[in-house]
């Protein structure tokens, strides 16, 4: 009996050994594929290297935690930064003086204890009229994910100060990607996947980020990106991108890209005015209707799309009745349509109305704010004009193409604001901002 329990010990240790190791190898990538094995990479905010190129403010508090009270403890002027996002670290300090950031302090092990370590000084200074700005790079660092994943990360934080002595505005920005590299269309091509802010996800379609580039293309500070998709439109053809496994220490998210063989279908967009507009699409975002892993960031270049179901989510549209690069506009929450098989689709948008919107200027920011047309005596209100195209779409800026520079410049609208006797209360041109 003995014998036959430790036989069965024996069976079920080696059992949960390989289920471990299957668990953790290597997924085997399809015949075909193109595998990228990402790798984890800190970046130093240098002049010419790669930067995420995205800030972050999450306002300014002041709290006195223990590792506060220590780097206050070392003398000098501090005033304290926050971010959510950092469990355990929640609290930074900024040191300061003649209006200028000297030294960053920064819990990067979360014991809110002041280690030599976390003491990071200055990496670039930047001075332009009446800003003085000073940027900070951690170290890498573990961080503890929402769901409880503990992955190495790294953040750029950005100090200025704006005028006469004031407290600094400090804004948040990631400052690590995951790069591979790997043979596409028979060249060396590096894969760079930017994260979700400071999720610690690389991952997500729709909210993460990638750039392909090959070695003729720059890989400075600045690059281009577009959203993570399931299907990915690089060099004029289109590819299925799938991940695994995941960037924790010690192991690796692996990036396949198989060739698309599906169909595809044209896309034509339309703006539509009193009269006939020729409409040329600058730039869109479209998104699945049905599927939120899909999504593609297209131009007047690319007129394919895989077939399915789509929606505008955003874009820019150029348009005109003599040509179609007169006037530019911007919209959000465009329409559905649908791609088939070797035929065009078509999205319209246009026919315009205006409306006013008028709300409480201290609730217009909050989400369950109510427009009234009578507010008491003395209110401050906020007011906004309101452009609706035929679709549900929402119009922003309006911009009117400069014949010298080829440049657009923005119109500025006249406001009246009328008494009931139809005398002039307000009479101005508004600006955007």
């Amino acid at each position: 009996m003995k014998k036959l329990l430790v036989g069965l010990l024996i069976l079920g240790a080696l059992l949960a050994v390989c289920f471990y190791l299957r668990k953790e190898a290597k997924p085997e990538a399809a015949p075909g594929a193109i595998v990228f094995e990402m790798q984890y990479r800190g970046l130093s905010g240098a002049k010419d290297e790669l930067r995420y190129n995205a800030y972050w403010g999450f306002g300014q508090r002041e709290q006195e935690t223990s590792f506060i009270k220590e780097a206050k403890e070392k003398g000098g002027v501090f005033s304290t930064v926050y971010n959510s996002n950092f469990k355990g670290a929640e609290w930074s300090a900024v040191e300061v003086k003649d209006n200028k950031a000297e030294a960053f302090y920064f819990d990067l092990n979360a014991d809110g204890k002041v280690s030599e370590n976390e003491k990071i000084l200055p990496i670039e200074d930047v001075e332009s009229g009446s800003t003085n700005r000073t940027e900070f790079v951690t170290p890498d660092f573990t961080m503890t994910t929402k769901d409880g994943h503990k992955v190495p990360f790294r953040v750029l934080l950005q100090v200025a100060f704006h005028g006469q002595p004031s407290r600094p505005n400090c804004m948040w920005s990631p400052s690590c990607v995951l790069e591979g590299t790997s043979i596409l269309n028979d060249k060396p091509t590096k894969l760079i996947l930017f994260g979700n802010g400071f999720t610690g996800d690389f991952d997500t379609f729709g909210r993460c980020s990638y750039s392909l580039l090959n070695d003729e293309d720059s890989s400075g500070r600045y690059i281009s990106r577009h959203n993570l998709s399931r299907i990915i439109h690089y060099e004029d053809r289109f590819y299925n991108l799938t991940l695994s496994g995941n960037y924790e220490k010690d192991k690796k998210i692996h990036v396949d890209l198989e060739p698309y063989v599906g169909t595809t279908g044209g896309l034509v967009i339309q703006l539509n005015g009193e009269s006939n507009l020729k409409t040329k699409l600058s730039y869109a975002r479209i998104v699945g209707s049905n599927d939120n892993t899909i999504c593609f960031e297209i131009n007047s270049d690319q007129t394919k799309l895989p077939t399915g179901a789509y929606r505008l989510e955003r874009g820019y549209l150029n348009y005109g009745a003599e040509k179609e690069d007169q006037w530019r506009v911007d919209f959000t929450k465009g329409p559905e349509f649908r791609i088939d098989a070797d035929k065009t689709g078509h999205a319209e948008l246009g026919k315009l109305t205006l409306s006013v919107r008028a709300v409480e200027e201290t609730k217009r920011y909050n989400s369950d704010v109510k427009e009234q047309t009578v507010y008491t005596k003395g209110t401050d209100i906020y007011i906004s004009p309101v452009v609706k195209g035929k679709a549900g779409e929402l119009y922003g800026r309006l911009s009117e193409k400069q014949n010298d520079s080829g440049s657009y410049k923005d119109v500025q609208p006249d406001l009246r604001i009328v008494d009931k006797a139809g005398k002039d209360i307000v009479s101005e041109k508004l600006a955007y901002g």
